[in-house]
């Protein structure tokens, strides 16, 4: 393929029809059109080295990137700078989204959601479903007849949804595409930054020391999504490995982990451990050292990790290349070859402060209005400024998406069950959307005094703080 042209016509042309697979994936508008542009972002990395139809390769990068989404075994923040561009759909079709069709859909696992999509809408060949997946054609074929015969079964099986016509328009969902590119291009820039500053201390026989300052992490702020970042400690793939030793002030702690690499055949990841129990697990990515992702373990997870206020903790982040794929019981095989050297592992602690001990920007004289989704049915919920604050889940199976944004600083903590479960926190007036996943019948949820057992109907309470603008926070299933 040749380059930008090519690539803007087929966005135009082509990515309609991905965003149907998308959405047929996520089941929700926001999130299939938040998958279609990062897809779409890293394939771009990738276009001159396509040869013949770009689509089939395209496709295959949604498909991996869905997977890493739902994969990740951990309770983290993935913030984008704004909404995604595709809007959540308009008032009137809520009556679609509540049609029991989809309802059914959404109902089977995602393995068997993923081969349907593939086999009956993209009419794909098992073989060649098999391929896509890296799972064996036997497999394809046990959840195509385990999910076709758990919806024969479904009484209220109807008409699938379409995707509606509020989808912004193949020129707009281009602009959005083109802001991520920008921003992937800044992210590189650090990443190489911070894989020059492992390369130079390997070079100097420096090693990095525990909570101390490398350049590579010298552009990180003090203050990061609510929390004062205290400690930060990289090191390069070739070590695997890297730990830092701190003393906590509060339990109230958040670990943000991050790795980069140049591209690897398998997914790579980096996983976090206190006193020998895992905290979480974040997936690699090829676009920079963005420290995105949050892990926010309860009190007392951290207590029966033996973490004390007071006392020198350990917290050791490692690089793991074997993967469990959903559906599969089994690790991925060994790879051919050896991690890439140019890959940087880093993680960062912060602990929570309040929000009148940080420095406010001033306000603008002009606030851009606040996009807001209009998506709401039995299965989601959306709170807002000027809404409700309580409303009710239905919830089946899994973990709940928690997305939420804010016009102002201030913060928003969410309650399941009267339990807190997620505290938000804005710190400027770039309306900022946060996003993070939660499993409110997992372990962690039961350290928090949570006790939920699906099918359950969750009574979702939001509690502003600080606010003097518009703001919304939407709960939906997590996949």
């Amino acid at each position: 393929m040749a380059g930008t042209a090519e690539f803007d016509e087929f966005v135009m042309a082509r990515s309609r029809h991905l965003l149907r697979i998308a959405y047929l994936l996520t089941g929700d508008h926001a999130l299939a059109e938040d998958l279609l542009q990062t897809a779409l972002v890293k394939s771009w990395a990738a276009w001159r080295r396509i040869h013949g139809d770009p689509e089939p390769y395209v496709r295959q990068v949604l498909l991996n990137t869905y997977r890493s989404w739902w994969r990740r075994r951990w309770n983290g923040e993935r913030p984008a700078e704004s909404l995604p561009e595709q809007a959540m759909p308009a008032p009137q079709a809520a009556v679609d989204e509540r049609d029991e069709v989809w309802r059914a859909l959404g109902r089977l696992s995602r393995q068997q959601r993923v081969v349907l999509v593939l086999r009956y809408f993209e009419d794909l060949t098992e073989a060649e479903i098999a391929k896509a997946l890296d799972i064996s054609p036997g497999s394809v074929k046990s959840y195509a007849a385990k999910g076709l015969a758990r919806l024969r079964l479904d009484p209220d099986l109807q008409a699938l949804p379409t995707i509606t016509e509020d989808a912004p328009a193949g020129n707009e969902r281009l602009a959005g595409v083109r802001r991520r590119i920008v921003q992937q291009r800044r992210g590189r820039l650090a990443s190489a930054a911070a894989a020059l500053a492992v390369i130079l201390a390997g070079l100097a026989g420096y090693v990095v020391a525990p909570g101390g300052e490398t350049d590579g992490l010298a552009g990180v702020p003090d203050f990061h999504q609510g929390y004062r970042i205290t400690e930060r400690a990289q090191a390069g793939f070739p070590e695997g490995t890297g730990e830092l030793t701190f003393t906590p002030s509060t339990l109230d702690l958040a670990f943000f982990p991050a790795c980069t690499h140049s591209g690897y055949e398998l997914p790579l990841e980096i996983k976090v451990w206190v006193g020998g129990r895992e905290l979480g697990a974040v997936g690699c990515e090829t676009d920079g050292l963005s420290f995105e992702s949050r892990l926010t373990p309860a009190a007392d997870t951290l207590r029966a990790a033996g973490v004390e206020v007071g006392k020198p903790v350990t917290v050791r982040f490692d690089l793991d290349v074997s993967y469990v794929y959903p559906g599969t019981s089994g690790s991925v095989p060994e790879p051919a070859s050896p991690a890439p050297e140019d890959g940087v592992l880093a993680l960062l602690v912060g602990e929570a402060v309040g929000f009148d001990q940080v420095d406010l920007p001033e306000r603008p004289a002009a606030m851009a209005p606040l996009e807001r989704p209009a998506y709401a049915t039995g299965t989601s919920v959306l709170l807002a400024a000027d809404g409700p604050r309580t409303a009710t889940l239905d919830w089946r199976s899994g973990g709940v998406r928690i997305m939420a944004r804010s016009q102002t600083p201030g913060v928003l903590r969410l309650r399941i069950n009267g339990v807190l479960v997620d505290v938000k926190t804005w710190w400027d007036y770039e309306q900022q959307t946060w996003q993070s996943e939660f499993a409110p019948a997992g372990d962690d949820a039961k350290v928090r005094g949570l006790s939920a057992q699906y099918p359950d109907q969750l009574t979702i309470t939001v509690e502003p703080e600080h606010m003097t603008g518009d703001w919304w926070l939407a709960v939906m299933p997590a996949g």
